[in-house]
């Protein structure tokens, strides 16, 4: 099982499309998540058929901030547990029934911004 975290810094421009397909076509990971994305879903939703993983969770961005994705390819089973704008939480199955929990995590980059609260 491979999995890879990547703030991506916004996937829209062209050297981060690249940066995406090269990492995944060097990688092939089984589950990738990628933060700071800066698109909604309609934009991510491209994503999953170029990177060949037709799975996905998307929370979307707020404005031009964040956004979170998780992609996994169709032999691994990915229940979501909950959601924010900071992270993305689920239970993860692989193919032999080995079960793991997985949290992808972008913390808030304002320092002023950060605080303990319910939603972290």
């Amino acid at each position: 099982m491979k999995v890879i975290a990547w703030n991506c810094r916004g996937l829209g421009n062209g050297l981060a499309v690249r940066g995406l397909l090269n990492l995944q076509k060097d990688e092939d990971p089984d589950v990738l998540f990628l933060s700071e994305t800066k698109m909604d879903t309609s934009k991510i939703e491209i994503f999953r058929w170029k990177l060949g993983m037709t799975n996905m969770i998307v929370k979307p961005c707020e404005g031009l901030s964040g956004g979170l994705v998780v992609f996994w390819k169709k032999d691994i089973i990915l229940h979501l547990r909950t959601m924010s704008r900071y992270f993305i939480d689920a239970d993860v199955v692989e193919k032999d029934g080995f079960s793991w929990r997985f949290t992808g995590i972008y913390g808030e980059p304002r320092s002023d911004q950060r605080k303990s609260h319910g939603e972290l």
